[in-house]
This record gives C-alpha cells, structure tokens and sequence, in this order.
C-alpha cells in the first residue's frame, strides 16, 4: 500500500483523502502508512487550511527502487564497477535517467454519478474496488451532494462489502480539480443523467439506469428490503462489466 502511495505521488501532490479515496483506505489507516513514509523522508506533509497536502520529497524513490534490484539480482561473482562482459547492475549516469524504463501500472479511471451520491454511485464504487481494484482507480460523485445513506451501507455490510472512508461528494470537487477519467457512468434515471456536468478530457459516457433507494417508502426493514435487489442489480452490472474491460 505504501508503495502504491509513493507511484501515485509520483504523478502529482495529493491531500490525504483524495488518497485515501483512490486507493480505497479509510482515513486513519492512510495517515498512518503516509506517516511512515514521512518519518523516513520519502514524502512531505503540509497543512494548507483543512487539508494535509502530500508531496514526494525523494522524486526518484521509484527509480532508486529499480537500481537496487538491479543490483541485487546481480550474480555474486560480478564486478559491480563492470566490464566488457559484466555490466554493472546500477545506472551510470543517475538512477533519475532510468524513469523511461520504470513500468507504473495506469489503472484505468472510472467516475460513477448519481443525483446525491447517497446510494446507487456509492455502491458501484464500492463494488469496482470490492472486485478489481487492481485494475480500476474508482471514484463516485453526486450532481448536488447529499449524504451517504445508512441503509446503503447496512445492505453493503450484509454481502460483505464495507462502506468505511465512503462519504457523499460533488461532481463540481473533481472537475474544478481537472481530474481525468477514462469512463464516466450515470447510474441516476435518464432525466437526471442529462443533467451530468462534463468532466474534463477525452473519456466514454456510459448510462447504467437503476431505481432510486431514497424513493422507497416504508419503515426502514421496508426500505432496506427495496434496497436489496437494487444493490444486487448493481453488483451484477459492475460484474459483467468488469468481466469485457
């Protein structure tokens, strides 16, 4: 996780819960990994208002990384200074030299959107990471944010999936941001998903329609029971998904 941390700071500066959101961590287990990291001076952390700001403070950790199993997976008879026939194992002309032939993994991004990013955006997010985090950076955001509704998170609970760290955000928060995405995904009714602002750059806009859980009357046994089949609508879908991408 740490390591995951320091490629996605390689990239750009994060503060500690647009962190703790990509990489599906709650808070406090995020802060502790970035303390670790900032205690050995890879990172640096600065507070800018009510944000902790984090930037490499090693650029080229990565890259160090590289030179050293390079290094380490060299025969025990080589000479390390190297010759004609036993290259050595390090960069020669400085390990930053060597960004170009460090593979980072690009997770493709997906932006799941519904009305108050209360339920149906929450729960495909949710279901992405439960499934292919490994392969899929996830975010799920609301045309006008709400709050994360406690049923939701029950119905989650209850197929083994937590919903710790998930909190209701506006779409507005990641396009001022000019965050990227290479699909974005209204889950809300047709009517509603017209009303999707666009995010920035070059991405597929899908359509995936499901029954709003904030419209189901009753007590609240009636409405986890209407939440039930929407969840499992939703956790087929991500699933069939996942399974062609």
């Amino acid at each position: 996780m740490r390591l995951a941390m320091v490629e996605a700071l390689r990239e750009r500066p994060w503060c500690v819960c647009q962190l703790a959101d990509n990489l599906g961590l709650n808070k406090s287990a995020a802060s502790k990994h970035l303390s670790l990291l900032k205690s050995v001076g890879i990172i640096d952390m600065e507070r800018d208002g009510t944000q902790v700001n984090c930037t490499l403070a090693m650029p080229c950790i990565l890259d160090m990384m590289y030179c050293a199993n390079r290094f380490d997976s060299a025969p025990a008879d080589s000479d390390v200074d190297g010759d004609a026939e036993s290259p050595a194992p390090a960069c020669s002309s400085g390990c930053c030299t060597l960004a170009k032939e460090l593979p980072i993994m690009k997770k493709t991004r997906i932006m799941f959107v519904c009305i108050h990013n209360s339920a149906r955006s929450q729960m495909a997010e949710a279901f992405v990471r439960q499934y292919a985090a490994d392969r899929f950076d996830v975010h799920s955001s609301g045309i006008e944010a709400g709050k994360l509704n406690p049923l939701v998170v029950q119905a989650m609970a209850e197929v083994g999936v937590s919903m710790d760290g998930h909190y209701a955000k506006p779409a507005k928060e990641y396009i001022d941001r000019k965050e990227v995405f290479d699909y974005v995904v209204t889950v809300c009714d047709e009517s509603s998903a017209e009303r999707c602002p666009m995010f920035p750059g070059k991405h597929e806009r899908m359509h995936w329609g499901f029954p709003d859980p904030s419209a189901i009357q009753g007590t609240d046994d009636e409405k986890l029971a209407g939440i039930r089949p929407i969840r499992d609508a939703i956790e087929r879908k991500v699933k069939e998904w996942i399974a062609t991408n």
